[in-house]
């Protein structure tokens, strides 16, 4: 015996137009989704050009340091390139203020930047910031900040600017002063200078170090100490 089809019952007009409004409501949804993201996704900050020809100087005027002693003063001098949004240089970071700390008196520590622009959209604003903080003496101190906040500001969406300008407040900084540095296209050629350098001297990533005029290779950042110590002698 053959079984009984069953036959499919019609949707109904109303159960039809429920399903239309739904997947209308989802479409516009996802376009909703889509333009949120965009808006809130943090767009890489341009530099300055710097011509060739202009770069290659490891050491310029007016170097941030992290030590007690100028180069001109030291037995050794330690150069450090950094990212301020690179994980690595978040990881490295208490090592080189370690090595800053033991070796001061020593050994000259001086930071440049090399925002990895490419990959990381708040590297130059937290440059930026480092910037307007060393304007006033206190390189150092928001060094120190920006990879003790590294995790909360790092992955963020959107503008971090003022992410960076409440870190210069809790540092007591003269915010009208500090807006000025930010908001000066000089700082932002310094940036691009230390950027240029950075790759006319071979450095390929972040952190780079270059001890004495060399760039150093390291299998671990353990091996920086090692690496003093040896230049020290």
């Amino acid at each position: 015996m053959k079984s009984a089809r069953r036959k499919k019952s019609p949707v109904s007009p109303r159960a039809a137009q429920l399903i239309a409004v739904g997947v209308a409501l989802a479409f516009i949804a996802i376009i909703v989704a889509i333009v949120v993201s965009s808006l809130n996704r943090a767009e890489p900050q341009a530099l300055p050009t710097v011509a060739p020809s202009d770069a290659g100087e490891l050491l310029r005027e007016n170097p941030h340091l992290l030590s007690d002693v100028a180069p001109q003063d030291a037995d050794a001098v330690l150069v450090e390139f950094v990212d301020f949004q690179c994980p690595a240089c978040a990881t490295a970071s208490p090592i080189v203020q370690q090595v800053a700390d033991e070796y001061g008196d020593r050994l000259a520590v001086v930071v440049r930047n090399l925002p990895l622009t490419s990959i990381h959209p708040h590297a130059v604003e937290a440059a930026v910031a480092a910037e307007a903080a060393a304007a006033q003496g206190e390189f150092a101190a928001m060094y120190k900040e920006l990879f003790a906040t590294h995790q909360e500001w790092s992955s963020a969406r959107g503008d971090q600017s003022d992410t960076f300008r409440d870190l210069a407040e809790q540092l007591g900084l003269d915010m009208d002063e500090y807006d000025r540095v930010a908001d000066d296209p000089a700082t932002r050629e310094r940036i691009a200078l230390d950027q240029a350098d950075a790759f006319a001297l071979g450095a390929t990533g972040t952190p780079s170090f270059f001890l004495d005029g060399e760039l150093v290779q390291l299998n671990s950042f353990d091996d920086l100490r090692a690496a003093v110590e040896s230049a020290l002698q």
